[in-house]
C-alpha cells in the first residue's frame, strides 16, 4: 500500500510545478486585469435573486445564451446542471411548461450548454425555472454586455507527472477559484478553494489529508 509520505512527496511535486515557469503572467495580476467580469456577472447574479425563486447569495449561475433554435430566438440562462430559464425573444415571455416539452429535448442541451446525455427520462430531470422580473430588462442587459458574455466563464490550467496531475481553474462567472492535486485511482485527491482574488476560503475540504499547516504554506506561496 502506497504510504502517506508518497501521497504527499507526489502533491509537494504537483505544487511545484506551478513555479517553475519562466515566462508568464503573475495569477494575482491576470484576476486582478479581468476583475471585470466577475463584476458582470454579479450585476447578473443580482438581478436573478431578484427574480427567480429560490436563487440566492449563494446560489451559481453557469452561461448565458441568445440561440437560434428551429427558426425562433431564445436567450437562455442555465442556472445550474439541468436548471435553465428559457425566455421566448419574440413573445417578451417566459416559456411554459407545454412549449418547454413540445420544442426541446436532451440533445439541445447536449449540443449547446454541454449537458451530458443520460439514461433517464429528459423531463424528470430538467427544471424549467421563471424570471418573474421584467423580461425587456434581462433582455436589455443581455445585449448590451454580449460580447463579455460570450467569453470563456472559466479559465483551466493543468500540469502532469506521470499519471497523476494538478490543475488551476478560474471561476469568472462565480468569482471563485480551485486548485486540485489527483490521479486516476483517487489515491491523490485534494482540492483547494479560494476567492477570485486567490485568498484561501474559510470552509476547505482537505484540511485532514493535507493538514493545515501545509495547507497555510501552499496558500502563501499561492
Amino acid at each position: 500500500m502506497k504510504s502517506n509520505q508518497s501521497r504527499a512527496d507526489l502533491r509537494n511535486q504537483l505544487f511545484a510545478q506551478y513555479f517553475k515557469v519562466e515566462d508568464g503572467i503573475l495569477a494575482t495580476d491576470f484576476v486582478d486585469k479581468l476583475s471585470f467580469l466577475p463584476k458582470l456577472w454579479k450585476r447578473l447574479h443580482v438581478l436573478c435573486e431578484k427574480h427567480i425563486q429560490y436563487f440566492d447569495s449563494l446560489s451559481t449561475l453557469k452561461c448565458f445564451k441568445l440561440i437560434e433554435y428551429q427558426k425562433k430566438k431564445y436567450l437562455i440562462l442555465k442556472v445550474r446542471m439541468f436548471k435553465y430559464v428559457i425566455i421566448d425573444i419574440e413573445k417578451m415571455e417566459n416559456i411554459t411548461e407545454e412549449q418547454f416539452r413540445n420544442d426541446f429535448n436532451e440533445d439541445f442541451f447536449c449540443n449547446y450548454f454541454g449537458e451530458i446525455k443520460r439514461d433517464q427520462d429528459f423531463f424528470r430531470m430538467y427544471d424549467l425555472l421563471t424570471y418573474d422580473g421584467n423580461v425587456q430588462e434581462l433582455i436589455d442587459f443581455y445585449s448590451e454586455n454580449k460580447d463579455l458574455l460570450c467569453l470563456s466563464t472559466s479559465l483551466h490550467y493543468r500540469l502532469e507527472i506521470g499519471a497523476a496531475w494538478t490543475y488551476f481553474c478560474i471561476d469568472f462567472v462565480n468569482a471563485s477559484a480551485q486548485m486540485g492535486f489527483q490521479t486516476k485511482d483517487q489515491f491523490l485527491y485534494e482540492h483547494l478553494l479560494l476567492r477570485y482574488d486567490l485568498m484561501p476560503l474559510g470552509t476547505q475540504d482537505a484540511p485532514d489529508r493535507i493538514g493545515i499547516e501545509k495547507m497555510q504554506e501552499m496558500f502563501a506561496r499561492i
